[in-house]
């Protein structure tokens, strides 16, 4: 599962800005497993060759893999093993999945392609086929995607299919794909039940030489607006802090330039939707104060950066720049009340979205 970009289907490409995970990506030395309700991720070992093996060897399960076969040589297994392992495990971001209350291995599961076919980096997973049915594999996906949203973040530009992107802005929220083959139906239903939505289809030549070629169909999952701001705060902040300075002001910069590329957007849009739905729900004689409620909240982040944050904001770009005399323990303290902040600003546009929900459904 190397991060190495995949050759491209005949979508429709258009070019935007955006953020991904700070690459290469952290060794295996330094991931710390992560667990859900059922299943615990750990990085992999030489020690995990009978594992990957075995998951290997199952015909049911690689029908579907690009080899599209069971692993025959001990080779073809341990070269798999070996994307995972130093030095290619800064490539990747895979892990052996097992159970929790039992240590029992159940599958493999990561990022493979750093830029798979609609131009995002791609999850994918496989598990024992006694396993299967157990809905593991939508409880690692669900886990996985916020791990992985939690990684530090840098701006990048790149290429990515049309059907993922929202409008015409050259600032696009940051996505997530899968691929499966079209007649895998239980691998689809996973993603779509873990909030992935479809993007688009195409066909490839069938490289196993069973048909002239193969229908596949590609899914995506956006890292929402809703929580982005609070996200901030919760996953990347943490992250800067886990750093000295100046790798801490760097990683801090990435998020303040996020934030600072979309937020104002985001706000003045969702206000004028709220601000359009109070005055038709007026005119309409339904409630409309909630509405109201939730185009001022929203907005308010504005003036609530300015009167709370600038100054903050003001010394962490001077550390940026490397003109603040500051200790590292200075900085930290600085990123972690910028973290506060940013915290409180994002319960503002949430408690006006309540308020405008309740609005909606008291007409309902």
């Amino acid at each position: 599962m190397a991060m190495d970009p995949v050759e491209k289907p005949p979508l429709d490409y258009i070019k935007v800005k955006t953020t991904l995970p700070v690459y290469p990506l952290p060794p295996n030395s330094e991931r710390k497993p992560f667990q859900t309700k059922r299943l615990t991720m750990r990085p992999m070992t030489q020690d995990d060759f009978k594992h990957v093996r075995a998951v290997r060897t199952e015909p049911e399960g690689m029908i579907w893999s690009t080899q599209g076969r069971p692993d025959i040589e001990m080779e073809e297994t341990q070269k798999s093993l070996d994307r995972r392992l130093p030095p290619n495990d800064v490539k990747g971001y895979d892990w052996l999945i097992s159970l929790t209350e039992t240590g029992e291995f159940v599958g493999l599961g990561g990022s493979c392609v750093w830029s798979a076919e609609l131009g995002w980096p791609a999850i994918g997973y496989q598990f024992l086929k006694v396993h299967w049915g157990k809905g593991y594999a939508s409880e690692f996906v669900k886990g996985y995607l916020d791990h992985w949203w939690s990684l530090p973040r840098t701006e990048v530009e790149i290429s990515v299919d049309k059907n993922t992107t929202l409008g015409d802005s050259e600032v696009q929220d940051e996505c997530i794909s899968a691929v499966t083959v079209g007649d895998h139906a239980a691998s689809q239903n996973v993603l779509k039940k873990c909030g992935m939505e479809f993007a688009s289809s195409w066909t490839e030549t069938d490289g196993k030489g069973f048909s002239e070629g193969i229908i596949l169909h590609g899914f995506f999952a956006r890292k929402g607006k809703v929580g982005f701001i609070a996200s901030l705060s919760l996953a990347g902040v943490p992250g800067a802090l886990q750093l000295s300075a100046p790798s801490s002001t760097i990683v801090w910069h990435q998020i303040f330039s996020r934030g600072f590329a979309l937020m104002p957007k985001f706000a003045v849009t969702t206000t004028a939707v709220y601000l359009y739905a109070a005055y038709t729900a007026q005119q309409q004689g339904r409630s409309w104060k909630g509405l109201l409620v939730g185009a001022v909240s929203t907005v308010s982040i504005i003036p609530f950066t300015v009167l709370f944050m600038s100054s903050t904001n003001e010394l962490l770009l001077k550390a940026v720049a490397g003109t603040l005399e500051a200790s590292s323990e200075d900085v930290a303290k600085l990123i972690g009340r910028w973290g506060f902040l940013n915290l409180v600003r994002s319960l503002i546009p949430l408690t006006g979205a309540a308020a405008g929900f309740s609005a909606l459904f008291s007409t309902l």
